[in-house]
């Protein structure tokens, strides 16, 4: 007798996901069949109806196109000869404005006057001429240069000068010499250690 094995879980669910899959494919295809037997039909009574609308709307546009493209070329003669009209009456302006200009244009231009560089080149002239003229008529001795004295020495005070006293301070008497003068205990003389 032959022991029979059991089925794992996922040999379970791949058996029953094979049997849900004929079944859904099974009813999918009735279906498709069904909806194919009724619409069908109405889909080639919706062509035919639609063929005489489509093909009455194409030659309405095919007739538009080509009649815009009657009018558009009509269009483009006018808008070609108008443009030759308006390049003919440009060229005739041009020409005429040219034929002006070239009137009124003198043959040689004015030439400037520069006075002023005249004056210039004639002064160079005037005074290189003088030069030369001056060093010609001196004499060739080397010239009459004679330089400065030097100047005189200064004059040294041998005595001693003393300055004249301000008429403020105290006059030491005439009998005195300058010592005495400064040793006299009468005069106000400040000496140094009283200075601060």
């Amino acid at each position: 007798m032959l022991l029979r094995k059991k089925k794992s879980k996922g040999e379970a669910l791949a058996e029953k996901a094979g049997e849900l899959w004929e079944s859904a494919s099974q009813s999918v295809s009735d279906a498709a069949d069904s909806l194919a037997s009724t619409v069908g039909p109405k889909i080639e009574e919706a062509r035919e109806a639609a063929s005489p609308v489509v093909a009455q709307t194409v030659a309405d546009t095919q007739a538009q196109a080509k009649h815009a493209k009657e009018l558009s070329k009509r269009k483009a003669r006018k808008a070609q000869k108008r443009a030759a009209e308006l390049a003919v009456v440009a060229a005739t302006a041009a020409a005429t404005k040219a034929q002006a200009v070239a009137d009124d244009v003198p043959d040689e231009p004015k030439k400037k006057k520069h006075r002023v560089r005249k004056l210039f080149f004639v002064a160079a002239i005037g005074g290189a001429i003088a030069f030369a003229a001056k060093k010609l008529t001196s004499s060739p001795s080397g010239g009459t240069y004679t330089p400065p004295p030097p100047p005189p020495e200064p004059v040294r005070p041998t005595e001693k000068v003393t300055p004249p006293p301000s008429p403020s301070a105290p006059q030491p008497p005439d009998a005195l010499d300058d010592d005495a003068a400064q040793t006299d205990p009468g005069t106000t003389s400040t000496s140094s250690s009283d200075k601060i």
